[in-house]
């Protein structure tokens, strides 16, 4: 096999036989966002055999995002970035995982992947606390709380604030579902910040279930603040999302955590979650 890799230029036919999607979602994906990201083609033959966006994310990590590739394409593709970067890689692809070890990357981190079932269950709400839809929250102040909450969170540390990019993300990404995307608001501290005449809320954490990409519905994060932890509100939380997904049928859920993260993979365990797969994360220094 010989790679040859080059930035794409309009052949969405060509990735749309090898990735699966329709030229219309690969469109649409190239339009999401408002800046410009560069997408690299891994070509053999003719055909594409891999595809690569490169990404520094809010953390400041060069992050490559492979679509469908094959072990020869990751390692090309990955020739396409300049010093230190990082990809997550299917724990179970020992041939792609070997691939990258040869290039120069070595295991960072290690996330089981759950399914957790949609069921409907009690949990009360502490007191002083309510929820609320993120669509009733100012897209600033959630933003800080999404910062605050990843610090707790393992590969997520030092995000910093980027509120475009937090708009594309959530208010404005097709998979933000309002009913399934819920705040945890202090009322207590939201009074007497009134009273004082400070003005603001005091956001106490959150749990989001991304609608999609369809048919699988993610739980992308559930996390407190510390001062609000183990009162309970973590399962209140889950309570409250996983209500409207049982009205509409959905049976399951799908979620990842550290397998170093205790507390999170007791919180998904203890919901019927059962590991159905991982990720391995790979870092080239």
């Amino acid at each position: 096999m010989s790679i040859v890799v080059a930035a794409f230029a309009g052949e969405y036919e060509q990735v749309a036989a090898w990735t699966g999607d329709t030229v219309e979602q690969l469109r649409q994906q190239e339009e999401y966002h408002s800046e410009d990201r560069p997408l690299w083609l891994a070509w053999d033959a003719g055909r594409v055999v891999g595809v690569m966006q490169p990404w520094t994310r809010p953390d400041g990590h060069l992050t490559l995002y492979y679509d469908r590739s094959t072990p020869d394409a990751y390692v090309a593709l990955a020739a396409m970035a300049d010093g230190e970067c990082r990809t997550t890689v299917d724990a179970a692809d020992a041939e792609v995982i070997a691939a990258l070890a040869g290039a120069g990357f070595a295991e960072h981190r290690r996330e089981s992947e759950f399914e957790i079932p949609v069921t409907r269950f009690a949990a009360p709400v502490p007191a002083g606390i309510d929820l609320v839809s993120a669509a009733e929250i100012e897209p600033e102040a959630l933003m800080l709380l999404d910062c605050a909450l990843r610090e707790d969170v393992p590969g997520s540390a030092g995000w910093q604030p980027d509120l475009q990019w937090f708009m594309e993300e959530t208010y404005q990404s097709p998979f933000f579902d309002p009913e399934t995307y819920l705040v945890a608001r202090d009322v207590t501290r939201d009074l007497a910040q009134e009273s004082a005449g400070n003005g603001g809320v005091t956001l106490a954490g959150l749990a989001r279930v991304w609608n999609g990409p369809q048919p699988v519905r993610r739980l992308g994060l559930i996390a407190l603040l510390p001062a609000y932890r183990g009162k309970g509100l973590a399962k209140a939380l889950l309570a409250a999302v996983f209500e409207p997904l049982a009205a509409r049928g959905v049976p399951v859920v799908r979620a990842e955590a550290d397998v170093t993260n205790v507390p999170s993979v007791s919180l998904l365990t203890g919901l019927g979650g059962r590991v159905v797969g991982g990720t391995v994360e790979m870092v080239r220094r």
